[in-house]
């Protein structure tokens, strides 16, 4: 199997019912707040690297994080920043996953042009975008190739993107694709 890496996880959850948002961004120092730009408090923490946008609903967005402990760790940090700005929250907020976006390489080209009709994909425009997108039999996931070689896949977990891109693997050596021991490991 090709070495597979999680680049980002995008993962919502409620806090409350209603957030003062002006009132939060005077509290905290680190947030930002601009409601011409969009309505919602911006939270970013370096470690680990992510971002959460929290709603005047009380829904809040994070993204960034490459592992579930470590949405669970600015989950926390959220949840620590609404605490010093005297907020009554959920406790333990049910957090969903929207989006995972997963990568590989295979360390080679591949001409896409060729793969598009390999793979009967009719709306292959490089001009219009350099990559190729292949939606499989999975609705929940979309296959980016790349000339390069690289891949980008994103889908509702980890494990369905994973199989997203190891069926797309089969398909490129059935192609014609060679694939190496030492490139094509976990």
């Amino acid at each position: 199997m090709a070495e597979i890496q999680v680049e980002n996880i995008i993962v919502s959850f409620s806090v409350t019912s209603v957030l003062d948002l002006p009132r939060l961004a005077e509290i905290l120092p680190d947030a930002r707040y601009d409601p011409c730009d969009a309505p919602s408090v911006i939270l970013q923490f370096p470690h680990p690297h992510s971002m959460a946008a929290l709603s005047a609903s009380g829904d809040v967005m994070v993204t960034g994080p490459k592992t579930m402990d470590e949405v669970q760790d600015v989950v926390k940090m959220v949840l620590n920043r609404l605490d010093v700005a005297g907020v009554e929250y959920v406790e333990s907020p049910e957090v969903s996953v929207q989006n995972v976006t997963i990568s590989t390489d295979l360390h080679q080209k591949i001409k896409l042009r060729n793969l598009a009709k390999f793979l009967q994909i009719t709306e292959f425009s490089p001009r219009v975008f350099p990559g190729l997108v292949y939606k499989g039999d999975d609705p929940n996931t979309v296959i980016l190739l790349f000339d390069s070689g690289k891949m980008v896949c994103n889908g509702k977990s980890v494990k369905e993107a994973t199989v997203a891109i190891e069926k797309m693997l089969e398909k490129l050596v059935s192609f014609g694709i060679k694939m190496e021991e030492n490139v094509c490991r976990k």
